[in-house]
């Protein structure tokens, strides 16, 4: 007769579902080139007299209208798992084109959360816009070639969840 062992075996589960690492990604120079190119602090201007869900133009403050950008492209390309750790990358690190600022944690809450999203809207429109200008001088392996002729685009959808 075969004795069972005490311990389970172990299940290879969803990777999605385990426990998040806390601490953030390395920062990738090609990534934060590239950031750079689509999204300068300069480009802002103009989306801070946007009339959002405000009556009153959105005023010069500490946690204006690029540090936030920067903040948020940082908690999404590394991965940062919250707001205390995005302010503690703040103060420590800066972010892209912000240098190290001491913030707390509930003025980057509250910020976030009188943002209006149309500014998100603008911005993202923008950088699509030039994504779409940038010339596409990508070379193909020798396996998509045939694909290449039949079809115009390749369309690949992730379905793990965030």
């Amino acid at each position: 007769m075969k004795k069972r062992s005490k311990q389970r075996p172990r299940k290879e589960g969803n990777p999605d579902l385990r426990r998040q690492c806390q601490s953030p990604v390395l920062e990738i120079p090609q990534m934060v080139e590239e950031l750079t190119q689509y999204l300068t602090p300069t480009s802002f201007t103009p989306l801070k007299y946007l009339q959002g869900n405000h009556d009153k133009l959105m005023r010069d403050r500490l946690l204006n209208l690029p540090v936030m950008v920067a903040l948020v492209l940082r908690l999404v390309y590394r991965k940062i798992a919250g707001l205390s750790e995005a302010v503690r990358v703040l103060k420590e690190e800066g972010l892209l084109w912000v240098k190290p600022l001491e913030v707390s944690k509930q003025a980057v809450s509250k910020r976030l959360m009188n943002l209006p999203c149309e500014i998100w809207r603008v911005l993202l429109k923008q950088v699509l816009e030039k994504s779409n200008l940038k010339p596409q001088n990508l070379k193909l392996e020798a396996r998509w070639q045939r694909v290449s002729q039949k079809f115009s685009a390749i369309w690949i959808a992730d379905g793990s969840t965030l």
